[in-house]
């Protein structure tokens, strides 16, 4: 962390922001509580207190009164309380308080008046039904993989897919059964939902047995692109548009994926000998981490597939839930958006559901692999040894 003095410095320089506030001294514990929401609800922040709006120094003259207030507000007028830290900063012979406030744990925050508060730009907006949704999603007390989907019903799932699933897991002969009794059985397994009364299917239903889900749910498709250089905006050579359940998601793009990624190979006696770029192994890691843990509930984004000359990029809709971050990730660490997903896909053995998976990617491409969140995106990039992409089969 850099000396307080210079950044406190460089605060002052930037202004307000996503995640910078100034507050003057007389601020009002309402105005507080409503800084306090927006940050824990988004990514953490910072209040300087002591500070007008233009960035002039005002400074606090009664640093007691402010100690109080801040405790009092973030105890009292947040619902549920934080826990902010305190600290003190002179500066041109004033003295400023600094609150930093981290990115909240119990999400979603909200104040005393019932306002569920986000931070967007450098202002606080209520959040919206969706960004609501997801606030609860990320405190893992909404699983949105249960949800009901609306019109849809029992004859929207695949029979087969289920017989092959039940047959094959638990030894249950689901074509035996008559129409009632593997209602219950999806019913109980959260695979069908009520939604006032009618039975439909769930979400997490629909994404592993349904016959068309994309008719329903147009957000779980994948988009695969190949561009002819590093960049976006590079020449497109081909897309594609990868449909199905989940399992034929994973299937469908780890096959795709490898029939473009460059094969470098080096002459061995009279044969030549071509060397897998990135393993099966690692590419089914990485798709199969894309569609358990995105987020569902984010309706206008796909998870996309894009191969360039030097890389290929998964972006996946949703920033890690919960507690997790970039740096938890690398050594195991997992909370699960949508467990209903995880279960069927540890059932199906797609996963394990131990965490081992980004530390297995990790350990076998070394510094080729980087994380990153982008906004609401989260990115997986594999850097790429043979800067060669042929151009897309039509047949595919």
């Amino acid at each position: 962390m850099p000396p307080i003095d210079s950044e406190l410095q460089a605060l002052l320089e930037q202004g307000e922001s996503g995640s910078v506030e100034f507050k003057t001294e007389d601020v009002r514990p309402e105005s507080l509580a409503r800084e306090m929401v927006a940050f824990s609800n988004t990514l953490g922040g910072i209040l300087l207190i002591g500070v007008q709006d233009d960035g002039g120094i005002q400074g606090v003259s009664n640093r007691e009164a402010i100690d109080q207030r801040i405790i009092n507000v973030a105890r009292h007028n947040v619902v549920p309380a934080i826990s902010p830290t305190v600290e003190w900063v002179d500066l041109n012979d004033q003295t400023l308080c600094l609150v930093r406030i981290p990115k909240g744990q119990a999400k979603p925050y909200q104040t005393l008046d019932g306002k569920f508060l986000i931070r967007v730009g450098s202002t606080n907006r209520q959040a919206t039904k969706e960004e609501l949704s997801r606030l609860f999603q990320a405190s893992g007390l909404v699983h949105f993989d249960l949800s009901p989907v609306t019109g849809t019903s029992f004859q929207d799932l695949e029979p087969e897919a289920l017989h092959n699933y039940w047959f094959n897991s638990y030894q249950i002969d689901y074509a035996r059964l008559d129409e009632a009794e593997q209602v219950t059985l999806l019913r109980n397994a959260d695979l069908l939902a009520a939604e006032e009364g009618v039975t439909v299917c769930s979400l997490g239903g629909l994404l592993l047995f349904g016959k068309q889900p994309q008719r329903r749910l147009p957000q779980s498709g994948i988009q695969f692109a190949v561009f002819d250089g590093t960049e976006l905006t590079d020449n497109l050579l081909d897309k594609k548009e990868i449909t199905g359940t989940l399992p034929d998601l994973i299937e469908r793009s780890v096959a795709i994926i490898r029939l473009f990624l460059p094969q470098p190979s080096q002459i061995s006696g009279l044969r030549r000998e071509e060397e897998e770029q990135v393993s099966i192994r690692v590419l089914r890691e990485i798709l199969v981490n894309a569609v358990c843990h995105r987020d569902y509930s984010i309706a206008n984004r796909r998870i996309h597939i894009s191969l360039f000359r030097d890389r290929l990029e998964v972006s996946s809709p949703g920033r890690l839930p919960n507690t997790l971050d970039l740096n938890k990730i690398r050594y195991g660490n997992s909370a699960p958006r949508n467990f209903l997903l995880l279960k069927f896909l540890d059932n199906l053995r797609y996963i394990d559901g131990l965490g081992r998976g980004i530390p297995m990617i990790i350990r076998e491409l070394g510094e080729q692999i980087t994380f990153a969140e982008i906004g609401d995106i989260f990115r997986v990039s594999v850097r790429l040894t043979a800067n060669q992409t042929p151009p897309l089969p039509k047949s595919i």
